[in-house]
């Protein structure tokens, strides 16, 4: 066990799960997903609307290649995002065609409405959203399963929204034991999973490919496609890595890594391979009777 901004984060001996052993409380969501959340840097930037702006067309190239793999998979056009923020991608892809509604627990879901004018539903949770089952080809989960106190009942609830033939989309960020965390950690001298995860407390939840497999398989789905992709693309632009940092067997790594293309290779060559940071899942909910 050790302690990050003073929340003790175990991994189990069984499984390999990594989460927070103590948490905030279900009723302190106003204040973990405070204005601060989007504002002041706890999602990798300082004002995400700002940030969307500025980046719009980088924005863009990654919804479309959104909007393309769902097209792959997807057998309806009507789709559901699970903690949809501002509501940008939701925008994206009705604009692409999609039928949209939204599902948000913060104010973030207001300015969807109010601003881009998206079918957005602001409630505590998705059981008390007030969606009819059997309404969604699509549920999108991205970057959310990793916050949620109750995952197994939001998938179960996740399930009964869906039609005949639906898909759920699962992406997480690889937490912790990621190689190219293991990476910074063997150049800091530490031992693989001790580099500090990110927004804690609000990620309770630090998956790896096997972990978020399990997790999805005891949430009552069957996984039929796998992807892999790299996070930090945005991010790097509004926050460059610092170089010029650490001992100087690390300052060499760094300027190759980041300075001379090792780390934009490296990334082809994870994301071909399903080692990239991003881990995505589509799945389909079991039958009755199946076991996972």
């Amino acid at each position: 066990m050790r302690i990050v901004r003073s929340y003790p984060v175990v991994k189990c001996a069984i499984c390999g799960m990594v989460y927070l052993q103590q948490r905030p409380s279900e009723e302190a969501l106003d204040l973990v997903y405070g204005d601060r959340y989007y504002d002041g840097g706890d999602v990798g930037y300082h004002g995400y609307v700002d940030t969307f702006r500025r980046y719009h067309d980088r924005f863009s190239r990654i919804f479309r290649s959104r909007s393309r793999d769902l097209r792959r998979y997807s057998r309806g056009d009507r789709v559901l995002e699970v903690g949809c923020a501002h509501g940008f991608l939701l925008d994206h892809l009705r604009r692409d065609g999609w039928r949209v509604m939204g599902f948000e627990v913060s104010r973030a879901g207001e300015y969807a409405r109010n601003e881009l004018g998206l079918p957005v539903t602001i409630a505590p949770s998705l059981e008390r959203a007030g969606f009819a089952g059997g309404s969604f080809d699509t549920v999108l989960l991205l970057d959310v399963l990793e916050h949620l106190h109750r995952p197994f009942e939001t998938l179960r609830e996740i399930a009964r929204l869906l039609a005949p033939g639906g898909i759920l989309v699962v992406q997480c960020p690889w937490e912790l034991y990621h190689w190219e965390e293991v990476l910074q950690a063997v150049l800091r001298g530490c031992r693989a999973g001790t580099i500090e995860p990110d927004a804690v407390p609000a990620h309770l939840y630090f998956f790896g490919p096997r972990t978020l497999d399990a997790f999805i398989g005891k949430g009552g789905f069957e996984i039929i496609a796998r992807q892999s992709g790299n996070y930090g693309s945005i991010r790097r632009l509004v926050d460059p890595p610092e170089v010029l940092t650490g001992s100087p067997a690390e300052v060499l790594f760094r300027l190759l890594y980041f300075r001379l293309g090792m780390q934009r290779a490296l990334y082809t060559v994870a994301r071909a391979l399903g080692l990239g940071s991003g881990l995505i899942r589509y799945a389909v909910p079991l039958s009755p009777g199946s076991s996972s």
